[in-house]
């Protein structure tokens, strides 16, 4: 089994369910007492959300570089950056390492199309949703997207960063949030990408029911890609 390293704390919310998804799916495929190998850096959140609402992504990608280079040296035989938006600086990390950095929105485009769908709604910080270095990616893998509108973008945003960052699940947010995929599905969407890590937290599988299009969780899908990796297959 390879040594996963994780570069987490953005926010450690998600990141706890990194570690959580990770280990129960080698109990699932290897059953017994295995758990993961895993290596993992946590940043501190709060040096790093300012430097996005500034756009000072260069410092951003400094920062995430060298705890990528660290979790190396520390053994990991494959990275994953364990949150949608940082991806912004995904060159930056998978530059200053020899290893493989999993990029999240190829495994989300490579589910998206295994499902035999090529347009999909994506619900994400507004930095996911407005930029173009995800939907980008998503694209070179055959897969189209939509977003909401501004308020609703807005909205997402607020969700993300003022109630599950910091541990706050809300029935009415949950509401909002489906309330806003609806809208995206009615908008021609085929699938919807739940593409920040927090908003799993608050939308599960039995929530998304009456959406009646699939639902991508991207957290679910990196750490299932990343375990065909660290276990040969």
């Amino acid at each position: 089994m390879q040594r996963i390293g994780i570069i987490g704390g953005m926010s450690w919310e998600s990141t706890a369910e990194y570690l959580r998804s990770l280990n129960q799916g080698v109990r699932e495929r290897l059953g017994g007492l295995h758990s993961a190998r895993l290596v993992v850096a946590t940043v501190d959140f709060a040096a790093v959300e300012p430097l996005q609402v500034a756009g000072r992504w260069g410092e951003a990608g400094d920062l995430l570089a060298a705890e990528a280079r660290g979790l190396e040296a520390a053994g990991a035989d494959l990275l994953l950056i364990a949150t949608n938006t940082m991806h912004r600086v995904f060159d930056a990390v998978a530059g200053a390492v020899s290893v493989p950095v999993l990029h999240l929105a190829d495994v989300t485009a490579v589910a998206v199309r295994a499902a035999g769908l090529s347009r999909v709604g994506l619900l994400a910080t507004r930095y996911t949703m407005e930029q173009d270095f995800y939907r980008a990616r998503l694209a070179e893998g055959g897969v189209t997207t939509i977003v909401p509108g501004e308020a609703d973008r807005e909205e997402v945003q607020r969700i993300v960063f003022e109630e599950l960052c910091v541990g706050r699940v809300e029935d009415a947010s949950r509401r909002r949030l489906l309330a806003v995929a609806a809208g995206l599905v009615a908008a021609g969407a085929e699938g919807i990408v739940l593409g920040c890590t927090e908003l799993e937290l608050s939308v599960g599988p039995d929530d998304a029911h009456g959406l009646a299009v699939p639902v991508f969780p991207t957290t679910a899908l990196h750490c299932r890609a990343a375990l065909d990796l660290a276990l040969g297959g």
